[in-house]
């Protein structure tokens, strides 16, 4: 006489755990496609993302921020350049000092410290004959398409900070130097640089920049 053995009926818990997983695996895949389709979407403007510059005069060295600025006391160049609005600023000298701030839209720094750059300028703490400009610059919509177009991105952060967007050349990256973001560059009123610093500061280092151009200016 043959013996039949009984069928197991599959575990509800690890049915359960099974759509879970393919679920997940699913929606993981389906925000690595949107992602991916977003950032390389054929009908987006490139052109949108940057600006038109003009540079006169000798780029600084670039500085690596792991060194001692050897630049400080050199002439920079003067920059000509427009936000989205098509307002024209140009960073030159002037009498004025300036504190320079270039940003990255897909810099993870960049992004923490532009709320903490916006509430210190909206506090006024920026002195008197001292000029702060912010600089769009390494603009790449494959890094990070969130936060591209960099004024939509600034623009969300309510950013009312004069603003220039580098072109695709790296104009304004070639003129300061730059080597990693964000970065900023202290002017004296005869726009020499003063010192470059990189990495997120807070307003702790942002007191201590404009202190400097302050100081440049009663010398």
């Amino acid at each position: 006489m043959s013996t039949r053995t009984a069928s197991k009926k599959p575990d509800q818990s690890n049915r359960s755990l099974v759509v879970w997983i393919i679920g997940g695996v699913l929606g993981l895949a389906l925000i690595v496609w949107l992602a991916f389709s977003i950032a390389n979407d054929p009908g987006a403007d490139e052109a949108i993302a940057f600006g038109e510059v003009t540079v006169e005069g000798t780029n600084l060295p670039f500085f690596d921020s792991a060194t001692t600025d050897p630049a400080i006391g050199q002439e920079a160049p003067t920059v000509t350049g427009s936000d989205w609005n098509d307002n024209e600023y140009t960073i030159g000298s002037d009498g004025r000092a300036k504190i320079i701030v270039m940003l990255a839209h897909w810099c993870p720094h960049c992004q923490a410290e532009v709320p903490v750059i916006q509430d210190w300028y909206e506090a006024g703490g920026l002195p008197d004959g001292v000029d702060l400009y912010g600089v769009t610059v390494l603009t790449n919509r494959l890094r990070d398409g969130s936060t591209w177009p960099p004024q939509e991105w600034l623009q969300s952060e309510g950013w009312t900070v004069p603003t220039i967007m580098d072109d695709e050349a790296g104009s304004v990256v070639q003129a300061y130097g730059l080597t990693s973001t964000p970065t900023y560059v202290v002017l004296d009123g005869e726009n020499n640089n003063l010192g470059r610093l990189a990495g997120e500061i807070g307003v702790d280092g942002l007191n201590a920049l404009a202190q400097m151009a302050v100081q440049s200016l009663e010398g």
